[in-house]
């Protein structure tokens, strides 16, 4: 008997980790007599095991050193070769990826690889190539598929206008409002098949397989219905007669998505079908269980609203003056105490909407360009809105405040606005310590002459009336707002003599700190 020959798979990825994680999601669903597995850590390699061996489909990293992945793809194309290709990205490689379809890539996946995405998309590979046979099932056109939308609305959509296909639904299968109804939900907004009826197929293939499984539940005259609305696959399941659990009934379907590794959720109790909108809160709502996803707690600070919203304040004035590290730093704490203390996601979108205004309210610069983000891959409210996880939103948030304050920074006339900008966030942070020019000249990377020059020429002061004046102005706040002697005053303003302060206070103001302090009460 001939044996057949194994499926020759090739991963291409610059992070050993990657590799190592693929071939052991591939391993544990193929034997080796199924999928022989090649790696190689970069574009180049693989080009030259191509050239010497018959592969049948790469999975490969888009962004990698020396020769990347449409590189590969060029190589592939230019070379003829007859090998499927799957190129994996991550969500800021957009243009890439369509670059990479354009060079023939049958499909992507996005880092962190899903590994139920993964898997399916190899079975589709190996069917291409033949060596998985093609079972009879019912397939969809894309017009059926959005009659089923259509009737999801009529059934569940908001709008309580009751519409055509909804109504001749429920006359052909004798529903009315005390029919029994239990609903799940299937989250696809990470389902990024290469076109929408795989992904359909996908899942009804799921149910066809559970509906099968589940004939020994006796249910009286049920009926099924399945189909996408909005960011959900929906799942209903009518019965004239409720008599097991959902989640006995469910249990085989669930089990399904579980080892595809999608997200779910059903009713936990049947509903009368003239409560139906009760069952879809319950369903939109059970998704919050996944949105506090990431693997950590804070470590040093401790984990309560003041400190939160303390980071919070500290990662907006840090991104108002454009230091990305410090803001970064400190939203990393934000999230680290989300994620320990599960608030409500409406309270999470909250503070983050505060966080954004916060900052605008800080640097009126940013105003227009996140104006002009906005329906683009950097709109820091639409990921605040949109985002399912902790983990989602984190990392487009991070991409989305580097973008901004990347292009703030470009945008100015010249790097010496950006030079004076960061001088004087240092001088507001510093200005209660024996501050000098050559320590400021110091952290903007400038020699004390040259900086002292263009300082003037860009405030139209100089460094040492600019310092005075600040610290002057710090101390009027402080002498109308405490009961803060004049001498506490000083100290408290960079004067560790109490007659500069008072010399300094009356160039400035025409009177000595208390006489200041007496006319203001």
């Amino acid at each position: 008997m001939e044996t057949a020959t194994p499926f020759k798979l090739l991963l291409v990825d610059d992070d050993p980790q990657i590799l190592l994680g693929l071939e052991k999601i591939i391993s544990s669903h193929f034997s080796g007599d199924e999928i022989l597995i090649f790696s190689c850590k970069n574009g180049l390699m693989a080009s030259q095991l191509l050239a010497s061996e018959p592969i049948n489909a790469v999975i490969t990293d888009i962004k990698m050193p020396l020769f990347s992945g449409i590189d590969l793809l060029k190589f592939m194309n230019e070379q003829n070769l007859a090998c499927s290709s799957i190129v994996l990205s991550g969500y800021d490689d957009f243009n890439l990826v369509k670059n990479a379809m354009r060079l023939g890539a049958s499909d992507y996946l996005l880092k962190p690889v899903d590994e139920g995405l993964l898997i399916n998309a190899l079975y589709e590979l190996k069917k291409q190539s033949g060596q998985l046979p093609s079972f009879t099932r019912q397939t969809y056109s894309l017009t059926s598929i959005l009659k089923m939308q259509q009737l999801l609305e009529g059934l569940i959509g908001s709008s309580d206008i009751s519409l055509p296909d909804a109504d001749d639904f429920e006359q052909e299968h004798h529903i009315s409002g005390q029919t029994s109804c239990l609903m799940c939900y299937v989250d696809i907004r990470r389902a990024l098949y290469s076109n929408y009826l795989t992904m359909f197929q996908f899942l009804t293939d799921r149910v066809e397989s559970f509906l099968n499984s589940s004939r020994e539940i006796p249910l009286l005259n049920p009926t099924v219905v399945y189909g996408r609305l909005d960011t959900y696959w929906i799942f209903l399941l009518f019965t004239d007669e409720a008599s097991f659990e959902p989640e006995k009934i469910l249990e085989p379907f669930l089990a399904l998505l579980t080892k595809d590794h999608f997200k779910y959720s059903f009713t936990t109790a049947w509903y009368p079908y003239a409560h139906i909108r009760q069952a879809d809160e319950e369903c939109r709502k059970g998704f919050e269980k996944y949105y506090f996803d990431l693997p950590y707690a804070p470590s040093d600070a401790p984990a309560n609203w003041q400190t939160l919203s303390e980071s919070l304040d500290a990662a907006a004035a840090a991104a108002a003056a454009y230091d990305y590290a410090s803001t970064i730093k400190n939203l990393e704490l934000c999230f680290a105490m989300f994620n320990f203390l599960s608030p409500s996601i409406s309270d999470v979108r909250k503070e983050m909407h505060h966080f954004v205004y916060s900052i605008l309210n800080r640097n009126s610069a940013f105003i227009p360009i996140i104006s002009t983000s906005k329906f683009t891959d950097y709109d820091l409210f639409e990921h605040i809105e949109k985002s399912e996880s902790l983990s989602v939103l984190k990392k487009h948030l991070y991409s989305s405040v580097n973008y901004l304050i990347g292009e703030l920074i470009e945008s100015m006339e010249n790097k010496d606005d950006y030079v004076i900008q960061k001088a004087k966030e240092y001088i507001h942070n510093n200005y209660q310590d024996n501050l000098t020019l050559n320590d400021v000249a110091t952290h903007v990377f400038l020699s004390e002459n040259y900086f002292s020059t263009l300082f003037s020429q860009k405030t139209g002061t100089t460094f040492r009336n600019y310092l005075r004046s600040f610290r002057i102005e710090k101390a009027k706040e402080l002498l109308t707002t405490t009961n803060l002697r004049i001498y506490e005053v000083a100290q408290q303003t960079g004067y560790n003599e109490h007659s500069h302060f008072v010399r300094a206070f009356k160039a400035i103001t025409g009177q000595s700190p208390g006489d200041y302090r007496q006319m203001k009460k």
